[in-house]
């Protein structure tokens, strides 16, 4: 096996630490529970979500791609961890761009889906190249995107809860927290890579 469990935990956590992020924000204007709207919202995100990441490993899958790599080589290897270091950096820039905004917590009951899916489409990029990279590594296209979407659907959840209560606060930290997840688990592969583990 090319990545241990862990580091595919690391780096599918990290991923929905973005969504965690946005449905805390959400979580935090609105007034009341709306458990339908909220699900509605959830099932969203966690479809962007599976979805990239299934279009991610496919692009892998393309006949006249695949015949040109071997899973488990290490020049996949190693781009696969280019990908994820990419993934990483633009999550903790991401964080910091967001950080010199003001964030205004104003009451919002109201679910704007075309905006709901606008964000999870945003999101959901860093899925896409995820997707990329664990295809590189050989992973089973299904299994990972059954991971990312039970991860993503309790993240989504979790957020809009914690915005409720608590507010969002600590918002764009998260958002640096999930980057520095996904280098975390790139980092450790780059050594494995290297060592000869892989």
């Amino acid at each position: 096996m090319v990545m241990a469990l862990w580091q595919i935990l690391l780096i599918s956590v990290g991923l929905s630490l973005d969504v965690f992020a946005y449905c805390l924000y959400k979580g935090a204007m609105i007034s009341t529970v709306d458990i339908p709207n909220m699900t509605k919202m959830t099932a969203i995100f966690t479809g962007f979500q599976a979805g990239m990441m299934i279009v991610g490993c496919g692009i892998t899958r393309i006949p006249a791609m695949a015949r040109d790599y071997r899973p488990f080589g290490r020049f996949w290897t190693f781009l696969a961890v280019c990908l994820f270091f990419l993934i990483g950096i633009i999550m903790i820039v991401k964080s910091f761009t967001k950080n010199k905004q003001k964030i205004e917590e104003k009451k919002q009951d109201e679910y704007y889906f075309k905006v709901i899916v606008f964000w999870a489409f945003l999101a959901s990029i860093d899925a896409l190249i995820a997707g990329v990279g664990f295809g590189f590594l050989g992973l089973r296209l299904i299994g990972m995107a059954l991971l990312i979407a039970v991860i993503t659907a309790a993240s989504a959840i979790v957020g809009l809860v914690c915005g409720y209560r608590l507010g969002c606060g600590p918002m764009n930290r998260l958002i640096a927290i999930g980057g520095c997840m996904v280098l975390v688990g790139a980092v450790d592969l780059l050594v494995n890579c290297i060592t000869g583990m892989v």
